[in-house]
């Protein structure tokens, strides 16, 4: 009887300790970074509910720690990655892009890299091609006015850094003028095939429409479409393009916050703005939704067949700010 209990003792112990080293086998994989060349991850440390029933807005990610301590400006997303803009030096117009791989509800895993003398990052995007990924974005940052000069198109490079420009750069040319633009922010179409530039001048805001050629390269003199526009009544915060249609987003903090901030600003309502290129028919989304966040302040737009419209909030503070990330319904 002794021998039998201790041949079933001894039989437990090794069922125990195979499934013990199992399970330790499973989470070295879940850790391993291999696929990537990512280095750091993150999780949301705050408890962030989810939108209520009735809301206009559906929570995708929420609560993204970032690389930078600052301002967040802009965002877009390939077929894998999220990348997120943020001012670090806004004085010198130094940005960082924070590539993030979510790998589960509220879990990421996260690298960077720095563009230093590029802007204000107000609008970043990306083209695919064979296989790899090209990130656009305003760049050359005049020291004076502060406004991007250039639009630039180059592969993202963990820890990297490019001064001033990178990649291919192009100066935008006004169509039917030789004054080169100025303030100047690109968008891709979602099949990726052409870039539109935005620019302001006199008032007004203006797009301008290129052909893509292998996912990085545009001809400049080669305007196909300029499409002028009232500028937004409100905060610019970022546009997008989905076949005929510009999408445009604006506002501002919360009105808690400028009243502590900066009293003399007027708060903005989040208002989704959508032009028909061709018709030049305009309907209007005012966003109530996220309302439990502090600061949100809508940070860029993005539109797809996938998801539809993907809007962005900055929250938190005014420097360590997080993000959430929201399907609008």
């Amino acid at each position: 009887m002794k021998k039998r209990t201790l041949k079933l003792m001894t039989g437990c112990l090794v069922v125990l300790l195979a499934f013990l080293l199992r399970t330790a086998c499973v989470h070295a994989a879940d850790t391993d970074t291999a696929d990537g060349p990512e280095t750091d991850t993150g999780s949301s440390s705050t408890v962030v509910l989810e939108e209520p029933a009735l809301s206009d807005l559906k929570l995708l990610h929420a609560d993204t720690v970032l690389d930078g301590d600052r301002w967040i400006q802009s965002f877009t997303k390939d077929n894998k990655y999220y990348y997120f803009v943020q001012m670090i030096r806004p004085e010198k117009g130094d940005l960082r892009v924070t590539r993030v791989k979510y790998t589960e509800r509220h879990k990421y895993i996260k690298d960077h890299m720095d563009l230093l003398g590029f802007g204000h990052g107000t609008n970043i995007d990306c083209t695919r091609y064979r296989g790899k990924t090209y990130l656009w974005i305003g760049s050359r940052m005049d020291k004076k006015s502060g406004d991007t000069t250039a639009i630039s198109c180059f592969r993202y490079i963990p820890n990297g850094v490019y001064k001033n420009k990178g990649g291919n750069t192009y100066r935008i040319r006004m169509k039917g003028s030789l004054r080169k633009a100025e303030n100047v922010f690109p968008a891709v179409s979602q099949d990726g095939k052409y870039l539109y530039v935005r620019y302001t001048y006199q008032k007004r805001q203006y797009f301008q429409k290129y052909r893509i050629y292998r996912g990085n390269t545009i001809r400049p003199n080669r305007i196909l479409m300029k499409l002028s526009l009232k500028k937004t009544p409100g905060d610019f915060q970022g546009f997008d393009v989905y076949k005929n249609e510009l999408y445009t987003i604006e506002g501002s903090p919360t009105a808690l916050f400028l009243s502590g901030y900066d009293a003399s600003r007027k708060f903005q309502s989040t208002i989704i703005r959508i032009t028909n290129m061709k018709t030049k028919s305009r309907r209007t989304k005012i966003i109530s939704g996220a309302s439990t966040l502090a600061f949100r302040e809508p940070e860029g737009i993005k539109v797809s067949s996938k998801r539809g419209v993907v809007i962005l909030f900055a929250s938190n503070t005014l420097t360590k700010q997080r993000c959430c990330v929201y399907k609008v319904k």
